[in-house]
């Protein structure tokens, strides 16, 4: 799901709180964005570039790629509206640039587009 959409929804001002809670983030083609397992602390969106998800679906399984993102999209949402570990691992596919929202900014920021992301999180049922 592209976060444009909902963020487009949004009056000016609550634009520019989000826009000061956003920290740039880059990524080499490879690098680890979050790790499986992890404390999940931090939500993602993609600027530019690609990455894959990738899951090891049981213990000492190697992971395999479960979802493909790119520019627009999101990720990191299920640990901070869970509270649980990372569920996959974020690997770069390209050169990648993010911004990146922390907990405490997301549950004070993102309030309307909470129950918006509950409902996109269906998209991975499958490898839970």
């Amino acid at each position: 799901m592209c976060i444009r959409d909902s963020l487009q929804a949004m009056d000016p001002y609550e634009k520019a709180n989000v826009a000061d809670a956003l920290k740039p983030e880059k990524y080499r083609r490879g690098d680890f964005v979050v790790r499986q397992g992890d404390v999940g602390d931090t939500f993602f969106f993609i600027e530019e570039g690609e990455a894959i998800a990738t899951k090891s679906m049981k213990p000492g399984d190697v992971p395999i790629e479960v979802y493909q993102y790119k520019a627009g999209d999101y990720f990191g949402e299920l640990a901070l509206l869970k509270n649980v570990t990372r569920q996959a691992n974020i690997i770069a596919k390209t050169d990648l640039s993010l911004v990146k929202v922390d907990r405490d900014s997301f549950r004070r920021m993102m309030g309307p587009l909470e129950d918006i992301l509950r409902r996109n999180m269906t998209r991975y049922q499958q490898y839970m």
